[in-house]
């Protein structure tokens, strides 16, 4: 039995004492979207250990569930939408203390990453995003807690983290695959999100889609990679940028200036992306 279930509701406990799943979400949502607003106006103090990682949870979540800052005491596993068949188990919970201490312990000997060249310190907070998000400490809320200290340590080393333009497809099946080993996405992730002027074509089109009411969380979208070929179907453009969509249904943008012609909606279009 999960303690953290309100068997009544069949949902997570809460202090609002709300009994439906869909009422819950708001209000977490709600309470928590101003707590991360305070919290990147004001980051909280802290070693960049667990017991910040802790702290920042706790803060974000003490509106909402009695549990906010406390790892959790059950086991969690998450399936697989693209493979219905494969399961992704997080780290038990007897583990999750000492696993975090040698993360950190580990992000300490790196000299939290200071000094490294934007490139470089993509790689590496890909690597530790990564790994608490295969620890996943915290009964709910993870995600949420994790990019809040990820967002703080950058700002340490003068980098800054756009999240706000990843879709949240795009995040989950970077974190599916890397908590199953393949970092790939999630480095090209952040790679893309630490670099200012690679995310305009992205803040653009995003308008674009808001503008015209397309969901662009629930699809995967990037931007190009200098000196890859891609093959796709023409979606649209905003002037300078268009976007079209891969075999793999992904949205991707790219700089008009990379092909000849501008095509009409719908026709195949081949190209390197300079």
């Amino acid at each position: 039995m999960d303690p953290y279930i309100d068997p009544r509701s069949g949902i997570l406990r809460n202090k609002f004492g709300l009994g439906s799943q869909e009422s819950l979400d708001v209000a977490e949502a709600n309470a928590v979207s101003v707590r991360s607003v305070l919290l990147q106006m004001n980051p909280l103090p802290g070693n960049f250990d667990s017991e910040h990682l802790k702290s920042i949870h706790r803060y974000l979540f003490q509106d909402v569930y009695d549990f906010a800052g406390e790892p959790r005491s059950v086991t969690l596993a998450k399936q697989d939408f693209s493979q219905r068949s494969k399961v992704t188990h997080f780290t038990l919970p007897t583990l999750i203390d000492s696993e975090l201490q040698v993360l950190f312990d580990k992000l300490a000997k790196d000299g939290f990453l200071q000094g490294l060249s934007r490139r470089m310190f993509a790689v590496k907070i890909a690597e530790l995003f990564a790994e608490i998000n295969r620890i996943h400490p915290f009964r709910e809320g993870n995600g949420r807690a994790q990019r809040q200290f990820v967002r703080q340590l950058a700002a340490s080393n003068g980098y800054k983290l756009h999240f706000g333009v990843v879709s949240k497809e795009r995040l989950v099946q970077a974190s599916i695959l890397s908590t199953n080993g393949d970092l790939g996405m999630m480095k090209r992730l952040m790679d893309e999100i630490t670099d200012t002027e690679r995310i305009q074509p992205l803040i653009g089109v995003i308008e674009h889609f808001k503008k015209h009411g397309f969901n662009w969380n629930d699809v995967y979208l990037s931007t190009t990679t200098s000196g890859q070929k891609y093959v796709g179907e023409f979606a649209g453009s905003n002037g300078t940028d268009f976007f079209f969509r891969d075999d793999t249904d992904r949205i991707i943008v790219g700089r008009m200036k990379d092909i000849t012609s501008k095509p009409k909606s719908g026709d195949k279009i081949e190209f390197v992306a300079t």
